[in-house]
C-alpha cells in the first residue's frame, strides 16, 4: 500500500507554464515589495467591482504572500506538482488547463461575493481556490489513492477531500486570514463539474442510442417499402421487354415514376430486386 504521490516521468507542460509563472510573479513581486504585482493582480473587492477590473477574477491565483518562510508558495507548487501532474495525464492538458482556470476564477468569484455581502475589504491572493479544485478531482480519478494527514494517519482522497471541505466549512467566519471561501468555492466548482460531466454523458449516450435505432427503423423501413414497389413493377418491366414503353397504362407509368424517385432517394444504398428476393 502506497502513501503519498510521487509522480513519475517527464514534468507535463501546463504543470511547467503554472509553476514558472507562478515563481517568475512571485520573484517579481518580492523584488518591487509588492508595488506592482499585488497591486494589479491580487483580488481586490473593491477595485474589482466599482473600477469594473475584472482581470482580478483569474490573475489573482498567481500572486502569493510574500512573508517568509514564503510557506504560501511553497506549499502550493508543492500541490500543484503533486496533484496537478497526474490529473494532466488524466484529463489531458487542454482540459487540465479549462478545468484549472475555470475553478479558479470561480473559487474567486465565491470570494467576491462573500467579501461584498459582508461588507469585508479583504483582499484575496494565491493559487488555493484553484488547488482544492484539483484536490476533488484528483479525488474523483484516483479515489483509493492513500496519503497521510498530518503526516500521521492514512486516510484513501475521496474521503480526505470530504475531511478538508468540512475543515474549511467550519472555518469560513474564522479570522485566521485565510480565505476558507475561496477554497470551498474551487471544491464546490469541481463537484459541480464532474456532476454536469457526468450526466451529460449518459444523456448524449441514451440520445445516441435512441438516434441510432429511429436510423435503423427507419432503413428497415425504406428497404421493405423499396422491396415492395420493386417487387409490384417486376410485371411492369417484363411487359416492357415484351411490348415497349407506349404498351404501359397511366397507372404502370405512375408506379414506374414511383419506384424510380424512391430509388433516387436512396442515392445508390437502394437493394436490388434479386437481393430482395434472397432475402423472402
Amino acid at each position: 500500500m502506497s502513501y503519498g504521490f510521487t509522480p513519475t516521468g517527464t514534468l507535463p507542460r501546463a504543470i511547467r507554464i503554472l509553476l514558472i509563472a507562478n515563481v517568475a510573479l512571485f520573484l517579481i513581486d518580492l523584488a518591487t515589495d509588492g508595488v506592482y504585482v499585488r497591486e494589479w493582480l491580487a483580488l481586490d473587492p473593491v477595485r474589482t467591482i466599482h473600477n469594473w477590473e475584472v482581470w482580478r477574477l483569474g490573475t489573482y491565483l498567481f500572486v502569493h504572500d510574500l512573508n517568509a518562510p514564503f510557506l504560501h508558495i511553497l506549499i502550493n507548487m508543492l500541490i500543484l506538482w503533486m496533484f496537478g501532474t497526474p490529473l494532466v495525464e488524466a484529463m489531458g492538458e487542454r482540459k487540465f488547463w479549462w478545468f484549472y482556470l475555470s475553478t479558479g476564477i470561480f473559487s474567486g468569484l465565491c470570494s467576491l461575493i462573500f467579501y461584498t455581502v459582508t461588507d469585508n475589504p479583504t483582499t484575496v491572493i494565491g493559487a488555493s481556490g484553484a488547488l482544492f479544485g484539483l484536490m476533488f478531482a484528483f479525488a474523483k480519478f484516483f479515489p483509493t489513492q492513500q496519503f497521510l494527514i498530518l503526516f500521521l494517519f492514512p486516510v484513501q482522497a475521496r474521503y480526505a477531500v470530504i475531511i478538508f471541505g468540512a475543515i474549511e466549512l467550519l472555518s469560513i467566519l474564522s479570522n485566521d486570514r485565510i480565505a476558507h471561501i475561496t477554497h470551498l468555492g474551487g471544491a464546490v466548482f469541481a463537484w459541480l463539474y464532474f456532476m454536469f460531466e457526468d450526466r451529460g454523458v449518459r444523456v448524449f449516450s441514451r440520445l445516441k442510442s435512441r438516434k441510432a435505432v429511429k436510423m435503423q427503423k427507419a432503413v428497415r423501413k425504406s428497404e421493405e417499402e423499396l422491396g415492395q414497389v420493386m417487387v409490384d413493377i417486376d410485371p411492369i418491366l417484363k411487359k416492357i421487354s415484351q411490348t415497349g414503353m407506349g404498351s404501359l397504362s397511366k397507372e404502370e407509368k405512375d408506379k414506374l415514376e414511383r419506384a424510380s424517385e424512391m430509388k433516387r432517394k436512396a442515392k445508390g444504398k437502394v437493394i436490388s430486386l434479386d437481393e430482395y428476393r434472397k432475402r423472402q
